[in-house]
């Protein structure tokens, strides 16, 4: 009799392991409400020509930048001192809605940002040289988004 349990448990075990192969979970998909593609035209650019948006950021000043129509010039405005800079910029698409945009401003310093609207997330760095001539990094985080 122990025989015939064992044989059965046995048996019960490797249904249920067929079972599993047989039949897997459904794949992990990423929820409609955090997809790109179903996320309004204005929180996921697919340029930003033309666009304005406003960067507030969790140390340092904030601003905005309003991009020309061919996607050549940026211009710059200081949100703690109204100071405009209007510069070429260079703007590359990673992925929809994110993309990686670099300038400098009238100061010298080279501004690099990764702006991500589908997050509102906008992660940068700042490099310009101090007094002795010595290069200096600043990172920055903090939030972007469209304003028109």
């Amino acid at each position: 009799m122990v025989r015939s349990i064992g044989a059965i448990a046995l048996l019960v075990i490797a249904v249920a392991a067929t079972g599993c192969v047989a039949d897997p979970p459904a794949a992990q998909k990423v929820s409609n409400s955090h997809a790109a593609e179903t996320l309004g035209k204005a929180a996921v650019p697919s340029d930003l020509n033309g666009k304005t948006v406003q960067l507030t950021y969790d140390t340092g000043s904030g601003g905005t930048i309003t991009f020309s129509t061919d996607g050549r010039t940026v211009t710059y405005t200081a949100a703690d001192t109204g100071r405009q800079t209007s510069t070429p910029v260079a703007v590359e698409p990673i992925e929809a809605g994110i993309f990686l945009v670099t300038w400098t401003d009238d100061t010298g310093a080279v501004v690099s940002q990764v702006q991500d609207y589908r997050t509102g997330k906008v992660e940068g760095t700042w490099t310009r040289h101090d007094a002795s001539g010595q290069a200096v990094i600043e990172t920055r985080v903090g939030s972007v988004h469209l304003t028109d």
